[in-house]
């Protein structure tokens, strides 16, 4: 916590008395008595600063009460925020380190909705993620033991039934092959129980960060909670690292026991001059680590392909499927394509092949996109329409219907929440579950046409009137907007793995590339390579599979 000790009025201590506080400025970054609070709220310099009492401050874990308002490098007070190099910084900052960066924010703005931004909901669940995904992992660990204690057990068993058939000649080799299994099975056994302890390490270091974030969310001033949230967001990751390396170095792997009795063994006198062996082999994993984020991303796995080049970037033809009317497409966490017909009204579930697996009619007409929510559930749109549905592909049945504040004709799925594309008003998030909903990024001259998707802790969106592609941060502050002749009436968009930007400008019928940071692009695609009436874009992140929704017939490309 901030501190257990009494806390004095800093303003008393200057005028060389010694007074406890009452209360807390974390903006001043001193404490006050209940006289000082007068002068401190009548003050022009302070009055609208956000004051705590000092309990509240105490609660506060040092991780969190330690953030300075003020930049140890020049001792001034941090007034704006480069999203490009995700900082906060002080006037000179930006004269000194960022002249050149793009995105630099007012902090006030950025702060104002701190507590209330996606971002400490992400956080939340990446820590419930990260100790769901331990809970499993030690579960299967300890079942794993169990295993090798039985396996252990049954050969066990068969050496003692076979040198009970033999005579005293082998007790040598009996003892030896005993001594064998016991060495296998403590092998594994400290092998296990040092990942155990590792885990366990890690829970109770995640037990203080949920603490901590409670205490965030509770006491913390808006400054704090959103430095806080990123210093927590770097702790989480390495936890996430920790897991990932899990993985990586086959820490994971189920372990078995093995043992080879000899054929020959009634031989052995003459032949045999061991009892067996005892051996350990490893399998693929039965645990997956999980996450609500690994699912929206399609990623699967912990393993990441390398990265390519924004130069490098090139599509070629994987296939062609033959269907007509297609205004949206999506592809769930096994890789199955979802296409949106819009002139027959149903959805289709296709293989990666092109073969159809199922057809669902839907129960109103001219639906829009569709987006995958899991493995079961997906969310489809409706032209002129304020009404989502969410369907349970596997009963095809309507699970449940989410009212938006207007037209929401684009959708996709992230951490919980639906964005939609609302004409005339902008960005607007959508609980699944029907707890609230609130608009990020006002766009009154925002289409119908419209598409948005998300990559990390951005948003990207379309829009079809005025040609232009714009991403944002999770709270809805714009980041960069991208306009040039090279898009026109952008409409579908999707992300690869190293956030650059797939744009359908289905004004020249093309698909266009952007960089992360919208400062370059290119064009990839055009009507020679199939690009026609181009609408909604999906992203296997997993295969690097790109998903084109053209109207008269959809095309899956891949990059090479």
């Amino acid at each position: 916590m901030a501190s257990c000790s009494t806390v004095s009025c800093c303003v008393c201590e200057s005028q060389h008395t010694t007074t406890n506080a009452d209360y807390w400025c974390p903006e001043c970054d001193e404490g006050l008595c209940s006289q000082c609070l007068k002068y401190h709220n009548a003050s022009k310099a302070s009055r609208n600063h956000d004051v705590i009492s000092v309990d509240n401050y105490k609660q506060l874990p040092p991780l969190i009460a330690n953030i300075s308002t003020y930049c140890s490098q020049h001792e001034r007070k941090f007034q704006n925020y480069c999203s490009q190099h995700a900082s906060v910084c002080c006037p000179l900052c930006i004269q000194s380190n960022h002249a050149n960066c793009v995105g630099i924010l007012s902090l006030e703005n950025v702060i104002q909705t701190a507590k209330t931004s996606v971002l400490l909901e992400i956080i939340d669940q990446n820590l419930k993620d990260i100790k769901m995904n331990i809970e499993r992992v030690v579960k299967d660990r300890t079942q794993n033991l169990v295993e090798i204690k039985k396996q252990k057990q049954k050969f066990h068993d068969e050496i003692k039934q076979v040198r009970n058939q033999i005579n005293e000649h082998l007790d040598n080799l009996e003892q030896k092959i005993l001594q064998d299994l016991h060495a296998a099975e403590d092998k594994i056994k400290s092998h296990i129980d040092d990942k155990l302890g590792k885990l366990i390490e890690h829970t109770e270091k995640l037990d203080i960060l949920q603490t901590t974030m409670s205490a965030l969310k509770e006491y913390a001033s808006d400054l704090q909670t959103f430095l806080g949230s990123k210093i927590i967001e770097t702790e989480i990751r390495k936890h996430e690292l920790f897991m990932q390396s899990l993985y990586k170095y086959d820490s994971l792997q189920k372990i078995d026991l093995n043992c080879k009795i000899e054929e020959k063994i009634s031989d052995l006198m003459s032949a045999v001059t061991s009892f067996g062996s005892i051996s350990v082999e490893s399998s693929s994993p039965l645990v997956v680590l999980q996450s609500e984020k690994d699912k929206q991303a399609q990623i699967g796995t912990l393993n990441h392909a390398p990265s390519t080049t924004f130069s490098d970037i090139k599509l070629t033809l994987k296939r062609k499927f033959e269907y007509t009317g297609v205004t949206g497409c999506s592809f769930s966490s096994t890789g199955d394509i979802f296409l949106i017909d819009h002139s027959k009204n149903r959805l289709l579930i296709l293989n990666e092949s092109g073969t159809l697996k199922s057809e669902i009619l839907l129960s109103k007409n001219y639906p829009v996109d569709i987006t995958c929510i899991d493995d079961k559930t997906v969310a489809v749109s409706f032209h002129n329409s304020d009404q989502i549905q969410i369907i349970n592909i596997l009963t095809k049945i309507i699970d449940s219907m989410i009212k938006t504040y207007s037209d929401s004709h684009c959708l996709c799925y992230r951490d919980g929440n639906l964005f939609s594309c609302n004409a005339s008003i902008g960005i607007q998030r959508e609980n699944v579950s029907g707890n609230g909903s609130s608009t990020l990024n006002k766009d009154a001259t925002m289409s119908p046409w419209s598409f948005v998707t998300t990559s990390k802790d951005k948003i990207m969106y379309s829009n079809y009137i005025n040609s232009t592609v714009t991403c944002c941060s999770l709270a809805g502050q714009k980041m960069w907007e991208y306009k040039d002749q090279l898009i026109r009436n952008p409409r579908g968009i999707a992300v690869d793995k190293d956030s650059n930007v797939y744009i359908a400008s289905s004004g020249n019928n093309s698909i266009i590339v952007l960089s992360s940071d919208g400062k370059q692009a290119r064009k990839l695609l055009g009507r020679a390579d199939g690009i026609d009436s181009s609408f909604g874009l999906a992203f296997d992140i997993k295969k690097e599979n790109l998903l084109v929704a053209n109207y008269n017939g959809p095309v899956l490309y891949e990059i090479c």
